[in-house]
């Protein structure tokens, strides 16, 4: 699974992808435009510039002579950063005052289309070393301007061009200008974004991830307390919507957590009843089992309840005690398979016989290994195993120490410890002094070791059980 993000990474990725686009598009509008602007602020001077230089050539025409006129011309271009500043006369004027002759300017085509159209051209070029300069080409046209009648000096008609202005602005420093002012905007628009995005966290604390925690420990309370989440508590309409959603949640679990808990209440009583059931059932066909060779009744229930003892000395757990005695009656259920005449036989077994006796442990772990109740497997493992021994010359298996499950050497004690200390059809009742011995004398033999230590140290509340069940 994915590393999710937090709400602050998520608006801090999306804010800056969008901002990113946003300043990109905002550069290049301010940059195309200031480009403009500064191409029409310097039209704007071309243009001053051309009508300076004509006023100031009409102004010193009648009283200045062709040095002066050179020289003011050159005093423009000092104080007002005009680059090659010439007047191109026309072949008229040329003639009239014998004026260099400007033929050969006449070739560029910008200078004959401003001669030829009258009207002034303004435009970008790459001039000299200078990648970006303005070329203006003004034309001066014989008309009265300024008191001055051209047509009085000049002989040519009213409206005839006279000449034109040529010159060029640097704008290079308006380019570098125009950098500096993108920087200033750049960081303008960097620190709304910084303000935005701060802005933008601390809607994000106090909206959001604030109420989403009281939110979840509100829905914690509810839950616990059964009292709904108080709505009117949150600011926003959309956490107000979701705690009234989580009510109707919570309203919708608390019942059918009662409906759960009732019929769980009665799945624990039939548990309970299938469960005494089971005990009853096993008890008393461990019951029928003894009765079919003349034993007591009572003999089941005494193992079951030395078995009880033992385990719990042993150390296991309650439930696997309480497993062991309710299911220890059935360690003889595979007798009902053995023939009268052997398990009621008031003498010593043949060898014959005594291998048809040993079949019922086999016959008993038949009858319930395929089931998968709890108690019945353990009535199958304890059928099977309690005449294993811890030397391994047991039977039906010759399974050795703790091999053995122990439950089956739990039984395989209490058995024999209970069927020694009654009388059998082929034997009388051993006395408990006799039978303690033998206990002593199986030890690691016949019986595992540990077991018989717990027995003897608990022969009081053995003796005990043997009273309650005679």
């Amino acid at each position: 699974m994915s590393q999710a993000k937090s709400i602050k990474t998520i608006t801090l990725k999306r804010l800056i992808a969008a901002a990113f686009v946003v300043i990109l598009f905002i550069i290049f509008f301010v940059a195309y435009n200031f480009r403009e602007l500064t191409i029409s602020a310097m039209t704007d001077k071309g243009r001053s510039v051309a009508r300076f230089v004509e006023a100031g050539l009409m102004t010193h025409m009648r009283v200045s002579t062709h040095e002066e006129k050179e020289q003011y011309l050159q005093n423009i271009q000092k104080v007002s950063e005009v680059q090659n500043l010439q007047i191109i006369h026309s072949a008229s004027v040329t003639k009239q005052f014998n004026l260099a002759n400007h033929e050969n300017r006449f070739q560029d085509p910008t200078i004959a289309q401003v001669f030829k159209t009258k009207q002034p051209i303004i435009k970008l070029v790459t001039h000299g070393d200078k990648k970006n300069m303005l070329r203006i080409t003004f034309p001066y046209i014989a008309e009265s301007k300024l008191g001055v009648d051209c047509t009085q000096c000049h002989n040519v008609a009213k409206g005839s061009v006279l000449g034109a202005i040529d010159f060029y602005i640097d704008v290079e420093h308006y380019k570098e200008m125009s950098v500096e002012y993108l920087y200033i905007i750049l960081a303008i628009l960097t620190l709304i974004l910084f303000a935005i995005m701060v802005m933008m966290f601390r809607i994000i604390d106090r909206h959001i991830k604030h109420p989403l925690d009281e939110l979840m420990n509100d829905t914690k309370r509810s839950y616990e307390s059964h009292i709904p989440i108080n709505i009117d508590g949150f600011e926003s309409l959309e956490l107000q919507d979701v705690a009234h959603k989580i009510n109707l949640f919570n309203n919708q679990v608390l019942e059918q957590y009662e409906e759960l808990k009732e019929k769980n209440h009665l799945l624990k009583e039939l548990n309970e009843e299938i469960e005494a059931t089971q005990r009853e059932v096993i008890n008393t066909m461990g019951n029928i089992a003894e009765s079919r060779s003349k034993e007591t009744a009572f003999h089941v229930q005494r193992v079951a309840a030395y078995a009880y003892l033992l385990a719990k000395k042993y150390g296991l757990s309650d439930a696997e005690c309480e497993l062991l005695q309710a299911a220890a009656p059935m360690h003889d259920i595979g007798k009902v398979g053995i023939p009268d005449n052997i398990l009621c036989k008031p003498a010593k077994l043949d060898n014959d016989e005594f291998e048809k006796m040993k079949e019922h442990a086999q016959m008993g772990y038949e009858i319930f290994k395929n089931s998968n109740r709890p108690m019945l497997q353990a009535a199958a493992i304890i059928a099977h195993e309690h005449h294993e021994r811890w030397d391994g010359k047991g039977y039906p298996q010759g399974l050795k120490e703790e091999n053995i499950h122990i439950f089956g050497r739990i039984v395989a004690i209490a058995d024999v410890f209970d069927a020694l200390g009654t009388d059998r059809v082929y034997k009388k009742a051993w006395p408990i002094e006799e039978i303690i011995a033998l206990m002593q004398n199986e030890r690691a033999k016949q019986f595992d070791p540990i077991l018989i230590d717990l027995l003897l140290e608990n022969m009081d509340g053995i003796l005990e059980i043997r009273k309650t069940y005679l």
